[in-house]
């Protein structure tokens, strides 16, 4: 369920942000800060992982397999989809050109400055796989500690201290030393928590936790604080409210959740789509625009269901045939 929500907040900010660029018009609803919802995969990320560490203590390379062949593959396929529209129809790419070093760096998880300075892959929204895959190889390191848990905190609180300390200036270091890094210790903070079991489950709680913490990135959303507090702080609310506080039990929207990570990857591209063919067609009056809104994110969800379903679940499945039992 929190998947689906940050999945589904990033969707909307991307599409309102589309909206207002070309229609002039956001089709209102703006005031929270759709695309923070990225800030509730990290801390999801950090819970998840640190979850994982148990069943992976000592065995550093198994856990960073599992989480390529989770993330990778995907990834790597829409990146080649990027490059091929870049190629092929470069007018369809919004704001990217082809720059072989950049495609390299995309595809080896490496921070690459654009030339106007953004520091994002040919995928633009990959900027957060970054974050992952790095956050990913830091903790199979910290696997092979005695504590793996402590020496990955440590690891995290050193690299956003030396970057605060130093200033660095190049795209890898400016990137790794990132506050933003620190999103994924608040997960494993919350996971810590919960696996203490101190705090016990109720479902007003989880919503009136959740409701906050949206209620948090409205308000401290352009407050001039560091992302990092203005929205992780908030996103951390919102994912203690759906872990630490929420009784285990079926919720609405898991299906949403498990196609999460396609629509995330694939949401750009039925939105430039939707943008080149259905909005110069509309015209840009606050109910036209809505209706491009409504009509955009309802096919991307239904797109990342069926990318999910015919496109991820299979793939992993083949991929993941050699580490299944062989039956007798």
């Amino acid at each position: 369920m929190l998947r689906a929500l940050a999945a589904v907040m990033v969707l909307v900010g991307h599409v309102l942000a589309e909206s207002a660029h070309y229609a002039g018009w956001p089709a209102g609803f703006d005031r929270l800060p759709w695309t923070r919802g990225v800030d509730v995969f990290f801390v999801i990320s950090g819970f998840i992982v640190t979850l994982s560490a148990a069943r992976f203590h000592g065995r550093p390379g198994a856990f960073l397999a599992r989480r390529i062949l989770r993330v990778v593959p995907l990834y790597w396929l829409f990146t080649t989809l990027m490059v091929a529209v870049v190629v092929v129809l470069p007018q369809g790419a919004k704001d990217t050109g082809f720059e072989p070093g950049q495609i390299v760096a995309s595809y080896l998880f490496l921070p690459w400055a654009r030339e106007d300075g953004r520091i994002a892959p040919v995928l633009s929204l990959g900027w957060t796989l970054n974050y992952e895959i790095f956050f990913y190889a830091l903790f199979a390191l910290a696997l092979a500690m005695r504590r793996p848990l402590a020496g990955a905190a440590l690891g995290i609180g050193a690299l956003v201290a030396a970057g605060l300390a130093f200033g660095p200036t190049g795209a890898a270091a400016l990137f790794w030393t990132s506050p933003l890094m620190l999103e994924f210790l608040f997960g494993m903070a919350l996971a810590r928590l919960w696996q203490a079991g101190i705090v016990r489950p109720d479902l007003r709680l989880a919503c009136l936790a959740m409701l906050l913490g949206l209620a948090g990135l409205v308000l401290l959303h352009g407050s001039g604080l560091p992302r990092v507090l203005a929205a992780g702080i908030p996103a951390t609310v919102i994912v203690a409210g759906g872990t630490l506080l929420c009784p285990s039990r079926p919720m609405p929207f898991q299906l949403l959740g498990d196609a999460s990570y396609a629509l995330y990857l694939s949401h750009r591209f039925v939105l430039r789509g939707m943008t080149l063919v259905l909005l110069p067609l509309l015209p840009a009056v606050p109910l036209w625009t809505s209706a491009f809104v409504v009509a955009t994110s309802a096919l991307a969800l239904v797109t990342s269901v069926l990318v999910w379903r015919y496109v991820e679940r299979p793939m992993l499945a083949v991929l993941d045939m050699p580490r299944r039992p062989v039956a007798a």
